[in-house]
């Protein structure tokens, strides 16, 4: 079923509140309450709770201040963190005369904070460090050789060792350093896996809105209601959402701080004005690359036909991901399909040339799978087809684009057009449904933008995309102003066939008892181009 989506339902409903005091809290923990809480119980009994796992967003890399936070809380013990460990920087070094203690010397009846990412990195180290908790003391006859250990005295005597360690990272990298020590995991008697995203409730609201005003710094202006509301409707935008918040907060701190350099001169406050125009001017010195898309788009060096109809052409949409969600940015790409006379393969052309990542082949192998399933009822397919990209030279990755591919490849199997005017974003199930994808507004601010670019004024422009993302629509008021007039439009659906007679004008079409699909339908007209190429081979 198709469904035209509202303006407002592609926008979120929240507005920030008044703010709430963190109480110290440091912004990488202020949305884990009950994490921090269960934390606590933990370091109040060591008895029970030894060494300690968390994973979760940013805290590896806010290591130090995660240890001052401990510090104030944990009294008459060391806290000792080392974001960047080494052998000897954890063992000391020991020469013939003294020994210079290293971090988990100094942290001697206390804390040892460390990152997983270098255990991960370098084997040895963590066979060290797990050497170390096994036997409750530093060997240096254990020490690895290398070159760090060249000049220390391994018959230095060994060195009690009684401490509390706190690994700290990414769920990916317990992963790996998983299937690098399958017993890792359960070497840690307590574990806190923090949520990369929270749910907005009226609860989280004053917190969120305490967190942006602790950004705000003295000299610089203020924020404002409306600087808060607008900037809550950023952060989950850059989240794909309309009610989930991702918790890698360290961007938007990033973007309030530039924010207030742009506006130290000109403000005492900032308003909705102010955040909702200070994307597009820090990307005048930063979105290079998304700048010269938009100059190739102007200067037709890449084509996206906007007017009239094409035959085995649509136009997909994909997104380049950077360094941050302010410079990630979408593209509209032409999507072709071409048939010939053959035995039935399907080619996509971006894996022969090693552009096509897993997740785009799988795409790629599901609508093959759904051809095949249609017309599984004749004996010879009879027709070769093939896939592209059209003027893509970097690699493809997932299978947003096996809606819009399938219909390429119904266009081009039929002789069928499909107008140019409309873009389309989907992956594809193996029977026809339309699932989800990621990075939807960021799609569609890719179609809005180039329609915007190349179009023409009284055109009215048609994005399809899964029913299931609708409630993950959260668009700029600009997107929504032209949903209202009706130059924009994005419909919703649920099935491939639902969106076929939309596209191509006629029904895709049952198959009837007889084993055929019914005149004047997409399918039927692909059955007759099947049909004319047996006729042709057993005529010859």
């Amino acid at each position: 079923m198709l469904r035209r989506v509202l303006p407002s339902q592609a926008q979120t409903k929240f507005k920030a509140v008044k703010p709430k005091q963190l109480k110290g809290l440091p912004d990488f923990l202020v949305f884990h309450k009950e994490e921090v809480r269960t934390f606590h119980q933990a370091l109040e009994n060591p008895e029970l709770f030894r060494h300690i796992l968390i994973t979760g967003p940013e805290i590896e890399s806010n290591l130090l201040q995660f240890a001052q936070y401990l510090t104030e809380q944990v009294k008459n013990r060391p806290v000792i963190a080392e974001p960047t460990p080494t052998l000897l920087s954890l063992a000391g070094f020991p020469n013939s005369e003294k020994y210079r203690p290293g971090r988990i010397a100094e942290a001697e009846d206390g804390l040892l904070l460390l990152p997983l990412r270098p255990l991960v990195e370098d084997p040895d180290l963590y066979y060290f460090l797990k050497g170390v908790l096994l036997t409750g003391k530093i060997d240096f006859l254990a020490l690895p050789e290398g070159p760090d250990s060249r000049h220390i005295n391994r018959f230095y005597p060994s060195i009690e060792s009684r401490f509390r360690l706190i690994l700290i990272g990414e769920e990916t990298e317990v992963d790996s350093i998983s299937q690098l020590d399958p017993d890792f995991y359960g070497g840690f008697d307590f574990k806190i896996h923090m949520p990369y995203e929270v749910n907005l409730t009226s609860a989280w609201l004053p917190v969120f809105s305490g967190l942006v005003k602790s950004w705000e710094k003295p000299g610089y202006p203020s924020l404002d209601q409306s600087a808060l509301d607008a900037l809550l409707e950023l952060a989950l935008r850059w989240n794909d959402s309309q009610t989930k918040l991702s918790l890698h907060l360290s961007e938007l701190r990033s973007f309030v701080t530039e924010v207030l350099a742009l506006s130290k001169k000109s403000k005492k406050t900032l308003g909705r004005i102010q955040i909702e125009a200070a994307p597009e001017e820090i990307q005048k010195r930063t979105a290079i690359h998304k700048r010269k898309y938009r100059e190739n788009i102007k200067e037709g060096l890449i084509s996206v036909p906007l007017k009239g109809k094409k035959t085995g052409r649509i136009n997909g949409l994909s997104v380049i991901l950077l360094q941050s969600s302010l410079l990630d940015f979408g593209q509209v790409n032409q999507v072709s399909a071409r048939v010939s006379l053959g035995s039935g393969n399907l080619i996509n052309i971006e894996r022969e040339v090693n552009l096509s990542g897993d997740l785009h082949d799988k795409g790629v192998f599901i609508l093959q799978s759904y051809i095949k399933g249609m017309f599984s009822h004749i004996q010879s397919f009879g027709l070769d087809a093939s896939i592209l990209f059209e003027q893509n030279n970097s690699p493809i990755d997932g299978d947003s684009a096996s809606c819009a591919e399938l219909l390429a490849l119904l266009s081009a199997l039929s002789d069928l057009e499909i107008p140019c005017n409309i873009a389309v974003t989907g992956a594809l199930s193996q029977y026809g449904d339309i699932l989800p994808v990621g990075s939807v507004n960021t799609k569609i601010q890719a179609w809005y933008d180039v329609t915007k670019l190349a179009g023409s004024p009284g055109e009215t422009y048609t994005l399809y995309l899964p029913k299931d993302n609708v409630r993950d629509l959260n668009l700029p008021r600009e997107i929504l102003n032209s949903m209202k007039t009706g130059r924009f439009q994005i419909v919703s659906c649920s099935h491939v066939e639902d969106l076929i007679p939309e596209v191509f004008g006629a029904p895709a079409g049952r198959m009837s008892k007889s084993g055929s699909y019914p005149p004047g339908s997409l399918f039927r007209s692909i059955e007759e181009r099947i049909d004319k190429k047996r006729d042709l081979e057993e005529s010859s």
